[in-house]
C-alpha cells in the first residue's frame, strides 16, 4: 500500500534521486517496511531485506514509472508503436458528435456486418463477415500484433467493416441502412463515451461521420456470444483463424498502454 504513494509523481522529481542525500531520505521508508515484512533484525542491509521480503527497489520502479509515463505521452523514442489517444487537433468538435444509436437488430437491413476479435496463445485475430439483402457476400480476417488485446481486435473489425462500405454499388430503390453487430458491449459504451478519443475509436468514428454525410443510417447491436447465432459463430471462426495464420500480414501493431 506504501508503493502507489512513494512513486506519486515520480517523472516529476525523478532526477533528484540522483543525489545521494535524498535517496538516503527515500530508502529509509521502504527499509522499515521490508523489516516488518522479512520479519529482520535492525541491522540488516537494506540489500539483504529486498530478498528476504521480496520487494524491489524503489529507485527502480520510480525510474520504471517515470520511463513508463514518457513512452506513454510520446517523449521518448519506442520502437513499438502504442496504442495512444489521438492528438488534440483530431478530436470532433462536440457539435460533430455522432450519436451511436443502439437497438436488438432487425433482418430488413440493406447491410449488415457482424464483427468479431479473438485473443489466445497463438496470436490476436479479427473477423467481418457481411450480408446485403441477407445475403452474405464478403468474408474477412484481419491478423494484430500479439500483444494486442481482443477489445483492439473487435474495434478493428467494425473499422473494417465500415471501410468495405463504400466499394459497394447498392440499387437507388433500396434504403440506405446498416447494422453493426458485435458481442463487445464495451466498443458500444466507448463509442459513447465523448471523453474517449483512443485510435481505433476515433477511427470508428470518423467513418461513421462520412457515411452518415453519404446519407446512410447506421445502428449497432449487441449479440451475445457463442449462443447458437451463426453469422456471430462465422465471425467468430474467422477471427480465430486470422488469429493463428502467421501467413496474413499483421494489420495493426499500436499495442495497449497497459502492457508496457
Amino acid at each position: 500500500m506504501i508503493q502507489p504513494l512513494l512513486l506519486y509523481g515520480a517523472p516529476v522529481w525523478i532526477d533528484a534521486l540522483r543525489y545521494e542525500y535524498n535517496r538516503r531520505l527515500y530508502i529509509r521508508v521502504q527499509r522499515l517496511t521490508n523489516i516488518l515484512v522479512a520479519k529482520a533484525y535492525p541491522t540488516t542491509s537494506s540489500e539483504a531485506l529486498f530478498i528476504f521480503a521480496g520487494t524491489t527497489s524503489i529507485f527502480i520502479k520510480a525510474e520504471e514509472a517515470a520511463k513508463r509515463y514518457e513512452v506513454w505521452k510520446g517523449h521518448r523514442a519506442n520502437i513499438q508503436k502504442i496504442d495512444r489517444e489521438v492528438g488534440l487537433n483530431k478530436w470532433p468538435h462536440p457539435a460533430d458528435f455522432i450519436n451511436i444509436p443502439e437497438t436488438n437488430g432487425c433482418d430488413d437491413q440493406t447491410i449488415r456486418n457482424l464483427t468479431d476479435g479473438s485473443k489466445g496463445e497463438r496470436g490476436v485475430g479479427a473477423g467481418v463477415v457481411m450480408y446485403v439483402n441477407n445475403e452474405k457476400i464478403a468474408r474477412h480476417k484481419l491478423r494484430l500484433n500479439q500483444r494486442c488485446s481482443k477489445k483492439q481486435a473487435e474495434q478493428l473489425a467494425i473499422v473494417k467493416a465500415l471501410d468495405l462500405i463504400k466499394y459497394l454499388e447498392i440499387a437507388n430503390n433500396k434504403p440506405r441502412t446498416i447494422g453493426v453487430y458485435t458481442d463487445s458491449k464495451i466498443t458500444i459504451d466507448t463509442l459513447k463515451n465523448t471523453s474517449n478519443h483512443n485510435y481505433l475509436i476515433v477511427e470508428i468514428r470518423c467513418r461513421l461521420t462520412n457515411l452518415r454525410s453519404a446519407k446512410w443510417t447506421i445502428e449497432f447491436s449487441w449479440i451475445k456470444a457463442h449462443a447458437g447465432n451463426l453469422c456471430n459463430e462465422l465471425a467468430d471462426r474467422l477471427a480465430k483463424d486470422a488469429a493463428s495464420d502467421k501467413d496474413i500480414p499483421v494489420a495493426f501493431d499500436r499495442i495497449p498502454k497497459t502492457t508496457l
